[in-house]
Order: C-alpha cells, then structure tokens, then sequence
C-alpha cells in the first residue's frame, strides 16, 4: 500500500488523461476533494509529456481508454516504459471484464466503469493502494 503522504508534506498527484474536457474537469474536482492534486491531459503525447520519471508526485494515472492519438493497449505500454511500477486506472464504458482480459498481466492496472461518481472513484483509488 503506498502513502499518500509524501515526506515532504506536498499533496500526492493522479495525472487525469482524459479527452472529454467535461468529464476531466468533474473528475480533477473530485480528486481535489479526496485531498489529491490531478494534473490533466487531454491527447496521448500531452500524457506522454507529463510522466517525468523525476517527477516524484506522481502518483498513479487514470487514464480514458479512448484517449486520441493512442491505443489503450499501447498508451500503458508507454507509461510502462516510462514509469514502471506506475500505477494506472483505465476508465472506461467498456466491458471491465473484457479489459482485464486485455490488460492481463500489465502490473498495477485496475478498472474504473464510465460513468462513476466519486464513490466508485474513490473505491477504485484503494484498490491501487492510494
């Protein structure tokens, strides 16, 4: 389980990928009132951009399955390369179980239904340990 208190006392940060400027908007909200800090992306290469390996805060991505320029598959494969044990929450109004299926074996990954509320938000942050 990781500690959402960083030894400096700064807010942990979930970096938001999603292209629906609405729905990143609400969520960044939410995260903001669970007490995280979000930073947001709305295209693959704005996410890309944003996984600085330096960037210590930096602490899980959740990420729109359908997100421009990028494949699901391929864009975790990517925060992968960058950040290994980075872990990421695919959102989605896909089948989950489909996208298990899919992300087997892709470490840290966990699933979020679209639409979701700050309950199910939540819910999904503990899974990943945050």
């Amino acid at each position: 389980m990781m500690d959402t208190q960083m030894t400096d006392g700064a807010q942990p940060t979930i970096l938001v990928v999603e292209d629906e400027h609405i729905v990143r908007m609400v969520t960044v909200a939410m995260l903001e009132d669970m007490g995280f800090r979000a930073t947001e992306a709305a295209t693959a290469a704005a996410a890309i951009a944003r996984l600085d390996p330096a960037e210590g805060r930096l602490q899980a991505v959740l990420l729109d399955i359908n997100i421009p320029g990028a494949r699901g598959r391929d864009m975790v494969g990517e925060i992968r390369a960058i950040r290994p044990g980075l872990p990421v929450l695919i959102a989605s109004g896909a089948d989950t179980e489909e996208l298990r299926l899919r992300f087997n074996g892709h470490g840290q990954v966990d699933f979020l239904p679209k639409p979701y509320a700050n309950a199910e938000l939540r819910e999904a942050l503990g899974r990943l340990g945050l």
